[in-house]
């Protein structure tokens, strides 16, 4: 449980999203019943907050499955109605990357918390995906330009240290 928590608050989106599995309600992505275990063996006790903090940070870095977990948390909640336009959003974004079992999980989801919303709420949970898709590609793409942009200067210094070193003998 160390190592996990670790890795997770390290950024580490595959163990953000176990830990948040873990916190859940002792069910695994595949609907089997688990009893998580600290490193001593002692059951962890389920923790929804917890469990929603985890995941959150893993559907935020994009994990279509993270994303699917946290919309049935908001959708299932105590205070579910008042969470079913963050549920939705959830949902929608975690389709657009899903395929087979995890992409029907996800539009049975959609559907069923879509039933309770009206239209302006479900419109407003498009808006919302869309917005958080246009944000993480210009995240993306300020990462991708951080790397090219260091990458070409790692290249320029070497470079400029390239003639001293060649001129000398050992």
């Amino acid at each position: 449980m160390k190592r996990l928590l670790l890795a997770a608050a390290q950024g580490d989106a595959d163990a953000q999203f176990n830990l948040g599995v873990m916190y859940d309600n002792r069910i695994d992505d595949h609907s089997n019943a688990v009893r998580p275990t600290d490193d001593n063996g002692y059951d962890i006790d389920s923790n929804r907050a917890e469990a929603m903090k985890w995941l959150l940070c893993a559907a935020e870095q994009g994990m279509p499955r993270a994303q699917t977990r946290l919309a049935e948390l908001y959708a299932e909640g105590p205070d579910a109605p008042l969470h079913y336009i963050k549920a939705c959003q959830w949902f929608i974004l975690a389709k657009t990357s899903l395929h087979g079992f995890h992409f029907e999980r996800a539009q049975a989801g959609y559907e069923r918390v879509c039933a309770l919303m009206t239209p302006a709420q479900i419109a407003t949970a498009a808006a919302r995906a869309k917005s958080w898709q246009r944000k993480a590609r210009q995240s993306a793409a300020r990462k991708a330009a951080k790397i090219l942009e260091d990458a070409a200067n790692k290249t320029r210094r070497r470079g400029a240290h390239a003639p001293a070193l060649a001129g000398r003998t050992s």
